[in-house]
């Protein structure tokens, strides 16, 4: 079935943080014959954030309601952090919650139960537009950096250009005084 994988999630990074080990097992299991990623698995908010802090991971599943911090203080953490997509699963999320999450930019939110295969769908649309975002990005802080680097050149090539029309300038004006000088000597 990891021949059906898209090429979004191939050799990414996921950080599933769910503290029920059934629901985590059946995860694991999932994307692993779906895409073919490193997956990183804790069961807290606080071991999420110690292990993004050393190793930040590409896209973010967890639970919403976990001991200590919450699914979207975590998902506030997370995205102080870096941008990256965070999917958030709950059992009877509020109408708060889902409103908070779209807030903090978490790419979806799935009720339990929900489809696996939906979730393996989202994952690979927020991967997918993620990567997007940050070729684009990539792109874009090149080229500015191509851009300054052009002014720079043109910067210094003025100045060589008006140290060149300097020099011309002085070199005429010392021929004309040069022709002056022979016509005045010759004059004489």
């Amino acid at each position: 079935m990891s021949s059906l994988a898209q090429p979004s999630l191939q050799s990414c990074k996921v950080l599933l943080v769910e503290d029920d080990p059934r629901l985590l097992e059946m995860l694991v299991e999932c994307v692993v014959q779906r895409f073919d990623a490193q997956l990183t698995c804790v069961g807290s908010a606080e071991d999420a954030l110690d292990i993004e802090m050393v190793e930040p991971h590409d896209i973010v599943i967890s639970e919403l309601h976990l001991p200590g911090l919450d699914g979207l203080s975590l998902t506030r953490h997370l995205m102080e952090l870096s941008d990256r997509p965070v999917i958030l699963l709950a059992e009877e999320p509020a109408m708060s919650h889902a409103v908070e999450a779209m807030r903090l930019k978490a790419v979806d939110m799935f009720p339990k139960p929900f489809a696996i295969g939906d979730l393996m769908d989202s994952m690979d649309r927020a991967m997918s537009e993620h990567l997007k975002s940050r070729r684009f990005k990539a792109k874009h802080r090149n080229l500015r950096q191509l851009v300054r680097q052009v002014l720079r050149q043109r910067r210094e090539l003025n100045g060589r250009i008006d140290l060149i029309c300097r020099d011309l300038v002085g070199a005429h004006r010392r021929l004309i005084q040069r022709v002056l000088n022979r016509e005045t000597n010759h004059a004489q």
